[in-house]
């Protein structure tokens, strides 16, 4: 049985600044498991009323050009040339996983980019795109040509590139291990593995408590968590972690997140607990203090709250979940690691390295017959990069 705590569902806009915003812009896999943005493993069957013939233009190019550093962020630098002026048309890069999912049905796929995926509409070339940082494994880059109304012509071209993994550096290593984290009230021991070197680590155990059996144990779940070689830090990010059939809701369909939580205290809005329920957001991050002390800080975010304006830190951070048919969201557990103490007054996390094994399942989670995937099995994306001081969130949502 879920205990929770309803969230009302009361919805007032938001912009959102990071105060951590001296890391890479990180890439956001999972995110893109959603259902409306996975892939129509379905072949289609084309209309020859309504659907474009597929052709190949061997004269347009696309190129990938490997690892870049701008502005003191890497990112991955894509090439389009060859194609006239007034030619419209959508770059997309999938990787092997996702673009698999087609099952080699061409015109599925344009039509599922042009739907859900069309945010990267350019015209004419030589263009070059910054993407963030692709995850090693195999890659397709994409040109899908567009007429004057967006519509899909049927000429496209692409290229396969394979990005290697890299040999992960003494300062992403020092991560890797069990901790315990605790804020002085509650405390996880949790476990921190490799995911991709010199970027992404996977962390088990979060919101598990050993033997509370008021306590949802999240011990099926797992985080991505963010390594900055700049600062050696590790930076904790909100993230869509799955789509599942709840059955304490009578099979309802609900989307499971990592969030921030803030705690509103100004004079023209209902106080209390907010969350941004925006993905990619800083939420917090993890300093070395030696090799086995970590102090956790929250992260800053300024936020305008109906006719106010919130400029602080994260209260906490923690699983949450909404119900997709009515929006509808619901804590798994009522409380959580805190930034705050009673007194409301700042207060460290701290992580301390362990020799024991933390209490979490490294099995793959099974959510609605889909497990959680790993390596190049996971469906991943490239996005475009975006500095720290471009991203924005859009609304809050009062607890």
């Amino acid at each position: 049985m879920k205990f929770y705590r309803y969230l009302m569902a009361a919805v007032v806009m938001a912009a959102v600044l990071s105060g951590c915003r001296t890391r890479v812009d990180p890439y956001y896999p999972r995110g893109n498991q959603r259902p409306d943005n996975s892939g129509n493993q379905q072949p289609s069957t084309p209309d020859p009323q309504t659907d474009p013939e597929l052709k190949l233009n061997s004269t347009w190019q696309i190129t990938y050009e490997g690892r870049k550093v701008v502005s003191g962020a890497y990112t991955e630098e894509i090439h389009v040339n060859n194609i006239p002026a007034n030619q419209n048309y959508l770059v997309s890069v999938i990787n092997k996983a996702n673009y698999s999912t087609y099952g080699g049905d061409l015109l599925a796929f344009f039509k599922n980019e042009l739907e859900h995926n069309s945010d990267y509409v350019y015209q004419g070339a030589p263009e070059v795109i910054q993407f963030g940082r692709f995850r090693h494994g195999t890659w397709y880059a994409f040109v899908i040509g567009l007429d004057s109304g967006k519509k899909l012509t049927g000429e496209y071209t692409y290229c396969k590139f394979t990005v290697e993994e890299e040999e992960p550096s003494a300062g992403y290593l020092s991560w890797l291990g069990n901790w315990t984290v605790s804020d002085g009230r509650i405390s996880y021991n949790i476990q921190i593995s490799q995911e991709e070197a010199n970027q992404v680590y996977r962390l088990d155990g979060w919101e598990v408590i050993e033997g509370n059996s008021d306590w949802v144990q999240m011990n099926l779940e797992y985080l991505e968590t963010f390594f900055e070689p700049s600062d050696g830090r590790m930076y904790f990010v909100s993230q869509y972690i799955t789509t599942y059939e709840d059955d304490d809701l009578d099979g309802a369909k609900v989307d499971e997140l990592f969030l921030g939580v803030i705690d509103y205290d100004g004079i023209t809005e209902e106080m209390g607990l907010y969350i941004v329920p925006d993905e990619g957001i800083d939420l917090a991050y993890a300093q070395l203090d030696d090799e086995e002390h970590v102090t956790v800080r929250p992260c800053n975010i300024k936020v305008n709250v109906g006719n106010d304006i919130f400029d602080g830190k994260f209260f906490c951070m923690q699983y949450i979940y909404q119900e997709v048919d009515n929006g509808n969201w619901h804590y798994y557990n009522d409380d959580s690691i805190s930034f705050f103490d009673n007194a409301g007054g700042l207060q460290d996390v701290t992580m301390v390295k362990t020799k024991g094994n933390a209490n979490v399942s490294r099995s793959a989670v099974q959510r609605n017959g889909k497990a959680h995937l790993t390596g190049e099995d996971k469906p991943l994306r490239g996005k475009v990069y975006v500095p720290r001081e471009g991203k924005r969130a859009v609304k809050a949502v009062k607890f």
